[in-house]
């Protein structure tokens, strides 16, 4: 009767959680208008939302395509063994001999609901468990919002958690070491699995929570049958320790070479990013900040990268280099220094920032009264009276991640410089820096290097360059980036003479 057991692959099941760190977006190419209430224009008409992904219940979930497809990328980055990598998530092609992979993958659905919120993200629906965002694109000569160029997105806001489930049959030891790692990709420090879009601002990261992992083999199988129970065979499933795989991981994937900057941002005047969202008129200032999950104002990725991108390419022009998109995107790699460096729809950064978050006991509530001048009679404009809530000389912190293997010896270069006027005040952020807000003076507290063996020759860094480094050595750390910078204006002066 149990001859077929000898022949019983091993059965999978691997359980945990995923907890939104930030917020995240997968979207569902369809619009909603479930936030029509709140959200009106000013012909006082229903503002259309894209939505996010819904399941059958009305609430967001994370498709196990998504889940698979990051998984698989971030592994694929870091592990040479592609056999074990067709093994778990079958072939990447199309081809008549291909073969599926041997885990299976689940919708990863929401397993706890966000309740009242003390601080509710912007445009918070509690029956949909997502939030509204509202942006517009910055014209970057003018630097003023570009004409219709505003959007509202629905997001998934941090804090909420999701349910991960997915089962395999038939892995052999190395397989589930590979496929453990790669769910601790998503806790990784220096570059983690992201998934969803916007995920350059800082947008679709999480924290990994593993719950359980079981398995069942022939012995076990053998043992249900036996005991003639009406239970399901996957009630027979018992747990293992999962440390017995710690020690293959480092033989299995390979850490990216990293560089991370932390760095503090010292504001010296008013600082605001605003929140439409917060805004009831008649009651509550026309401007105010916008704030994380704990209430504190906060300078989010998308503002920082937004800055630091137009200081870079106010560099790169006054080199008399290229500096904005381009239309074909074959022309990045060696045409636009700018889009290579910080990215664009077909162009993956290698720089990861962190929001920008406050320094405790920094800042206090500022609130200023504004009205808008007649340049004809040099009085004030009628019905032309705004105001504004903003923090008062807020301290912020944040980080750069920096893919070494990806970023060129040039690019550390223009980071360089732009990071020499962050420090020097030559970069604003967020609303009224004509009014004199948003100005800030950056200090980098602090640095760390990982794996620099591996572009060793690709920044030419000798053995005394490396000891250098690891020593911390401030005269020769300069004398390299001199070196950086110098490849910088090599390069824009090349694309300048083509």
């Amino acid at each position: 009767m149990y001859a077929s057991l000898t022949i019983f692959p091993t059965r999978w099941r691997i359980t945990g959680t995923l907890t939104t760190q930030t917020s995240l977006r997968i979207g569902s190419g369809e619009i909603t208008e479930a936030y029509q209430d709140a959200l009106k224009n000013d012909k006082n008409q229903s503002i259309k939302v894209d939505a996010v992904i819904l399941d059958v219940n009305g609430q967001p979930y994370i498709p196990a395509t998504a889940l698979k497809g990051n998984l698989r990328a971030w592994l694929k980055n870091r592990s040479s063994d592609e056999t074990l990598l067709t093994a778990l998530f079958g072939s990447e092609t199309q081809e008549q001999e291909a073969i599926g992979g041997k885990v299976n993958f689940f919708d990863a659905t929401l397993s706890q609901q966000l309740e009242n919120p003390a601080f509710p993200p912007s445009y918070w629906s509690a029956k949909r468990q997502a939030n509204v965002v509202v942006g517009v694109t910055i014209d970057r000569d003018t630097r003023t919002a570009m004409e219709k160029h505003l959007f509202h997105r629905e997001v998934v806001p941090p804090n909420l958690e999701f349910s991960v489930y997915m089962t395999a049959q038939g892995l052999e030891k190395q397989e589930v070491a590979l496929l453990l790692a790669g769910l601790k990709g998503f806790n990784d420090a220096q570059e983690p699995i992201t998934m969803g879009s916007d995920t350059a601002q800082n947008q679709g990261r999480f924290t990994w929570k593993s719950e359980k992992v079981e398995c069942i083999d022939a012995e076990k199988a053998k043992k249900w049958l036996e005991q003639k129970t009406n239970e399901m065979w996957f009630n027979s499933f018992e747990p293992i320790d999962s440390k017995q795989f710690d020690n293959l991981i480092p033989q299995l994937i390979s850490t990216h070479a990293t560089l991370q900057l932390n760095l503090e941002l010292i504001f010296d005047s008013p600082f605001l990013v605003n929140d439409p969202s917060l805004y009831q008129k008649g009651i509550t200032p026309n401007h105010q900040p916008k704030r994380d999950s704990k209430g504190h104002a906060i300078l989010p990725a998308r503002s920082m990268r937004g800055a630091i991108r137009t200081q870079a390419e106010r560099i790169i022009r006054t080199l008399g280099g290229k500096a904005g998109l381009l239309a074909d995107k074959n022309e990045v790699k060696d045409g636009d220094l700018a889009t290579q460096l910080f990215g664009t729809t077909d162009w993956k950064t290698p720089i990861n920032i962190s929001d920008f978050t406050l320094v405790e006991n920094t800042g206090i509530s500022f609130h200023q009264e504004f009205v808008s001048i007649d340049r004809f009679t040099g009085g004030s404009g009628d019905r032309l009276k705004f105001n504004a809530a903003s923090v008062y000389k807020p301290t912020f912190t944040g980080q750069w991640s920096i893919d070494l293997e990806r970023i060129e010896p040039w690019g550390l270069g223009l980071l360089a410089l732009v990071i020499r006027d962050l420090c020097e005040g030559d970069i604003t952020f967020g609303f009224g820096a004509a009014k004199g807000y948003g100005r800030c003076r950056g200090t980098l507290k602090n640095w760390s290097l990982n794996q620099i063996d591996k572009v060793a020759d690709k920044f030419t860094l000798t053995e005394d360059k490396k000891s250098s480094l690891e020593k911390r050595e401030l005269s020769e750390i300069k004398i390299l980036i001199n070196e950086l910078v110098t490849q910088f204006r090599d390069k824009v002066g090349v694309i300048k003479n083509v």
